[in-house]
């Protein structure tokens, strides 16, 4: 099967030969509308193709998990890529709100936590994840007050940020389901309007673009910090019955190239960090030299999902031989007012020797107990500071 450590390919870049769908019509320029294709590899280990139809812009990217759900900590487990996406997001708002100001920032960065939890039991149909607050410390240095610059930061958390959007909203996503290629209706949800085909034929013959500005290590293993990894080897996701808090950390930094380094790490469970770099979209400026905060954003749904997914079949002893999905994920730009999210829509194919029933529960199961769809579906309070 593939897996990430015979790939000759880096975690994440620019990539052509993808199949990409066309941009809907009538969308309005502020709006931007991703579609994320992604395919399980090898164990936890999961690929992606987000794309922008728009500006025609494709990333590849993979997530791994660390050992908490005996993975090989080979790549970033999905809440990094959301909290990485969060921070690029709300760090690009900051800034757009500081120009409208014309107030000059000197330096920034960012400290963020986001905090996540998983009750029931997976076997009894009853666990459930949940979002909790995401706490977010800006840090600057320019021409304003320290009372300027935290206005400025509420505005680009509360007001500008799409990002913030799919955290304040209440966004319920939909779901269609396609077994070993026939269309079945998912239980008690709507049948979700991603008319595209199975995605397995975009990951054939893969590669990066030539000539993009693109950057070399985008997304790097940073080292486990100053946090002990003892005992992190207890695979405690996998365990059926469940009653416990996630603990995601993130660090972020503007560099004087503009690119945003952004380090994010699980500490409960205690993980492995992954730093980011990140680029506006050239919707809003940027030079795309990495993929945009929504981009990585979106990329975490997606993989958090497929992560939820096959852990439920693993714990219940579900036949899945292969697993896909296709993700729209849309957001509106604080052009003429402020900044929106639209609902998660999802399309799963499944490969599986399980009946219909036994596969729509599946994918219900993967829904209910993946945190970031529940960061979605509920609203979720931000509480910003400043500090100089």
């Amino acid at each position: 099967m593939l897996n990430i450590q015979n790939s000759p390919y880096p975690l994440v870049y620019q990539a052509a030969n993808a199949g990409i769908a066309p941009a809907p019509a009538g969308l309005p320029p502020e709006h931007i509308q991703l579609h994320t294709s992604a395919r399980a590899l090898e164990g936890m280990q999961k690929e992606a193709i987000v794309e922008n139809p728009v500006s025609g812009t494709r990333w590849r990217m993979v997530c791994d998990e660390g050992p908490y759900l005996n993975g090989t900590d080979l790549a970033p487990f999905p809440l990094g890529f959301f909290a990485a996406g969060l921070a690029a997001s709300f760090m690009s708002e900051f800034l757009a709100e500081a120009v409208r100001r014309d107030v000059r920032i000197d330096s920034l960065s960012l400290a963020q936590d986001n905090y996540y939890t998983m009750k029931g039991s997976a076997l009894r149909g009853t666990m459930v994840a949940g979002a909790k607050s995401v706490e977010v410390c800006f840090t600057a240095a320019g021409n304003a007050s320290s009372a300027a610059m935290l206005d400025i930061a509420a505005t680009a958390m509360l007001a500008r940020s799409p990002a913030s959007a799919c955290l304040r909203a209440e966004l319920s996503g939909t779901f269609a389901i396609d077994r070993n290629g026939e269309a079945l209706a998912p239980p008690e949800q709507a049948v979700a309007p991603v008319a595209i085909p199975d995605p397995a034929a975009g990951f054939h013959n893969l590669q990066p673009v030539t000539d993009a500005p693109t950057m070399a290590d985008i997304i790097t293993k940073s080292g486990q910090d100053s946090i002990s990894m003892a005992g992190a080897a207890d695979p405690v996701g996998l365990q059926a019955d469940q009653n416990r808090i996630v603990h995601v950390h993130t660090q972020a930094q503007l560099r004087e190239d503009g690119i945003k380094a952004i380090t994010a790490q699980c500490v409960q469970p205690v993980s492995t960090a992954f730093t980011f770099l990140s680029d506006d979209s050239q919707a809003v400026g940027g030079r795309e030299r990495a993929p945009s905060g929504l981009a990585y954003l979106s990329c975490g749904v997606a993989f958090c999902f497929m992560t939820q997914l096959g852990r439920y079949a693993q714990i219940a002893k579900q036949r899945m031989n292969g697993y896909r999905i296709v993700q729209e994920t849309g957001f509106g730009l604080a052009r003429t007012g402020e900044a929106s999210a639209d609902p998660v829509r999802t399309r799963a194919f499944i490969d599986t020797e399980e009946d219909e029933q036994a596969t729509q529960k599946m994918v219900a199961m993967g829904e209910q107990t993946c945190y970031l769809h529940a960061s979605y579906s509920q609203s979720i309070p931000i509480r910003v500071r400043f500090t100089n």
